[in-house]
């Protein structure tokens, strides 16, 4: 979604220019605008064009125009909270056995898969469609990990959805919000532990050490609503780990 805020960067650089062009000419004239008319090969400037005053008028409506759209554009996200953002809870749903992989599992070596989520919640009246949750990074990074940038799993999903919508939250503590897989761990008999991310697709994801982890998790939709959300998953000896939301920030969308 980044690229979407270049585009919408570029009238700034636009009126940049357009304030650049009107201190310098390229040629002699009456006025620094009339000399890039005449640049550009246009012959018979007005003649409104040509008095001098003309250059001032340009760079201080340039410039006011960078600063208009500048803040409509910058400052709107600091004003504006966005309708999408990130919870993590304590308990279920947020830390929750995985049946499925826990029943195969139970038959293999007698532990217990877990699965550490987010929950998306949608603060505003309307559905959010198409939304994409995606692993931003992974610090420290484990060797050969390939999932920055994956999208991460949906809460009991099959089929590896990668786009979904997420209808108003209702519940304050976000119990009917759309849940996301981020972590799977696993915890087997005389304290063996195993970790992965839940990226898509999930069964190629190695397994990585079970240390603390600074996660970054990025959810945007198809309107422009984004969140973005830092959070920490945090080993425990003798307990289960912890994961932990550090930092959220929501931006509105168009």
């Amino acid at each position: 979604m980044y690229w979407k805020w270049l585009i919408k960067s570029v009238p700034i650089l636009g009126f940049a220019l357009l304030m650049l062009a009107s201190t310098v000419t390229p040629r002699q004239a009456r006025s620094n605008v009339e000399a890039w008319f005449m640049y550009f090969g246009v012959e018979n400037v007005p003649v409104w064009l040509s008095d001098e005053s003309i250059d001032t008028w340009v760079f201080w409506i340039a410039f006011a125009a960078v600063g208009v759209w500048g803040a409509h554009l910058y400052m709107r996200s600091s004003i504006v909270k966005g309708k999408l953002s990130v919870l993590i809870g304590e308990g279920e749903p947020w830390v929750q056995v995985d049946p499925e992989l826990d029943r195969w599992q139970a038959t293999q070596t007698g532990g217990s898969w877990y699965r550490y989520r987010i929950a998306l919640v949608n603060s505003g009246d309307s559905t959010l469609r198409n939304v994409e949750v995606k692993l931003g990074s992974l610090e420290k990074r484990p060797q050969n990990f390939h999932a920055i940038g994956s999208h991460l799993k949906l809460r009991h999903d099959r089929a590896g959805t990668t786009n979904f919508n997420v209808y108003p939250t209702q519940d304050l503590q976000g119990s009917d919000a759309m849940f996301v897989d981020v972590f799977s761990f696993f915890v087997g008999p005389a304290g063996c532990t195993f970790l992965r991310v839940a990226s898509l697709p999930e069964e190629t994801n190695p397994y990585i050490p079970v240390e603390k982890y600074d996660v970054k998790i990025i959810a945007t939709s198809e309107s422009g609503e984004m969140a973005i959300a830092d959070a920490a998953f945090i080993p425990c000896p003798g307990q289960m780990p912890d994961f932990r939301l550090l930092k959220m920030q929501s931006f509105p969308g168009r």
